[in-house]
């Protein structure tokens, strides 16, 4: 009660201008953001709310560190930073934040070993290679540098009297505490320019996807409309089942792939019984063979006559939004048909799918060059990749059990990957005809995706796209696994580690195991299931 609930919006409404260096600059980047999102609601941007919070967060616990550690009253700044930090002492020493006072039993050197901002550039190419987590930490990382770049000379100004290592340390944990632990959007509070908030004690609770036995809610009492838009109010934790005594309580946070949660929670969770899961196949195979009936003579091999090289983005750019497009054709096409025959669904089925996976999401993962331009262009590539996910479990018995849902996800993806073919189907056409510079026709691949073309049986195709993707992506994440732990072994014996070093990377190796494992399981289910559709 002495410290409430904590955002960006209420610490600076408060602040006065031209006191404060860091916080004028917090303030500017959010009226910009909130301006932007009142001209358009698109604009919306979690990052840069959530990244204000972070700001904010790490001045405080800089500021509260000096308050702790200095000789004289006059060596802190008075002014509204030390107010607020004093008044949050208590929450910010129950943080994981640095910089603290160390002592023998807390020397708090690494307060979230496993966040992916605490990772050696190394350890994120070798341990997370081949993996949608290894796209998500290269992401976090350069989002957080461009920000400390941003508040670089604010920092400075406020804290001179501070090594750089420490503010960047108090920058760091602070990033790590507020994408591990702060409310936002989906909680409903992001009202009215809200932001994202920190929760002491609920932001405690440790998460349990399968089974948690506690749920939280927004609760405002008849009438509070008014808190309700201004942000306030309290939140609810309700127990679900009987909890004994010292037992802990876990709540979900909400459903997310494995790399995901592991990139802002620090964790992949452990399956014990059945969750939901994703994996991620390739839309087009990194090489397309442009005349598969004709065997190449070597010079056309060398000089790149007969294949295309789908992983740079000059080539697969134009056809993914084709595919992107010819899908939302589909769905169009399929949504007139359902209301003019009157057989428009009023009523879902209720089912405990996560609503994400209703919607085709396409994202990159880095490949290596193939041997076909690794000379011309060598340098890491993305490979667009369709995000596809299912419930799976501990045992062959229990994911066989939940085939309507295998069977659900195919269906889900299937229209992509049909437009996919056909545009295929239509460069291999071109190349056939001499004509390699005709652009795709995305009205063929509309009517692909939709299954409108009678002439040719796209889902078999389409089939055929995602059985060798699945294949693809089972050999790449088994070989790059392979690789991890060979370098884990090299990289322990070769390099002298000290023992705390030593076993964060061992964690971090876990849980790049564990990311891996999560897909796999997604794959080898959705495999089986391909097989019982031939």
């Amino acid at each position: 009660e002495q410290v409430g609930m904590i955002d960006a919006a209420s610490i600076l409404d408060t602040a006065p201008e031209g006191e404060d260096a860091v916080l004028d600059k917090l303030n500017l980047m959010w009226k910009e953001q909130v301006a932007k999102e009142k001209d358009d609601e698109d604009t919306q941007d979690d990052g840069k709310r959530l990244a204000v919070l972070v700001g904010i967060i790490a001045h405080l616990q800089l500021t509260w560190y000096k308050d702790k550690t200095a000789w004289t009253a006059n060596e802190v700044k008075e002014g509204h930073a030390l107010e607020e930090s004093r008044r949050l002492g208590l929450f910010l020493d129950a943080m994981p934040l640095l910089p603290q006072q160390p002592t023998p039993n807390n020397p708090l050197q690494h307060p979230f070993p496993t966040h992916f901002l605490y990772w050696d550039d190394d350890e994120i190419e070798q341990l997370l290679h081949g993996t949608m987590a290894q796209t998500k930490a290269r992401e976090v990382r350069a989002g957080v540098g461009l920000v400390i770049r941003e508040w670089s000379a604010a920092f400075l100004k406020e804290h001179s009297s501070m090594k750089q290592s420490e503010i960047l340390n108090a920058i760091f944990s602070a990033f790590t505490a507020v994408l591990s632990r702060s409310f936002g959007d989906e909680a409903g509070r992001d009202l009215d320019g809200a932001g994202r908030m920190l929760v002491p004690l609920v932001d405690m609770l440790n998460h349990d996807s399968e089974e948690p036995n506690v749920s939280w809610q927004w609760h405002v009492g008849e009438g509070d409309e008014e808190k309700i838009k201004a942000g306030r109010g309290d939140i609810a934790v309700t127990t679900l089942k009987d909890v004994k005594k010292g037992e802990e309580l876990y709540k979900c946070y909400g459903w997310r792939p494995a790399w995901d949660i592991a990139s802002s929670y620090g964790f992949v969770p452990r399956l014990k019984k059945e969750r939901w899961e994703c994996s991620v196949i390739p839309l087009f195979p990194a090489v397309l063979d442009l005349a598969p009936d004709v065997i190449a003579t070597p010079n056309q091999i060398s000089n790149d006559e007969t294949s295309l090289d789908l992983l740079l983005e000059s080539n697969y750019g134009v056809l993914v939004k084709a595919v992107l497009a010819a899908v939302d054709a589909a769905n169009e096409i399929e949504a007139r048909q359902n209301t003019d025959s009157g057989s428009e669904i009023t009523s879902k089925v209720k089912t405990d799918r996560p609503a994400q996976l209703d919607r085709l999401e396409v994202v990159s993962l880095f490949r290596p060059p193939p041997a076909l331009t690794a000379n011309d262009f060598p340098f890491a590539r993305r490979q667009p990749c369709v995000v596809v996910g299912t419930k799976i479990g501990v045992s062959d018995q229990i994911t066989s059990s939940n085939q309507q849902y295998h069977r659900e996800a195919l269906k889900k993806v299937l229209p992509a990957y049909r437009a996919a073919a056909s545009a295929i189907a239509q460069l291999r056409l071109n190349h056939k005809n001499g004509d390699s510079s005709s652009s795709i026709q995305a009205s063929q691949m509309a009517m692909a995706a939709a299954s409108l073309d009678k002439g040719t049986d796209w889902d078999e195709a389409a089939l055929k796209l995602i059985r060798l993707g699945i294949n693809d992506r089972i050999q790449t994440i088994k070989g790059d696994g392979i690789a991890a732990s060979t370098w884990l072994a090299k990289s322990t014996t070769v390099r002298r580690l000290d023992e705390i070093s030593l076993q964060h990377r061992q964690f971090r190796a876990d849980m790049s195991s564990d990311i891996r494992e999560a897909e796999l399981n997604v794959l080898h289910t959705l495999y089986n299931e391909l097989n019982t559709l031939a």
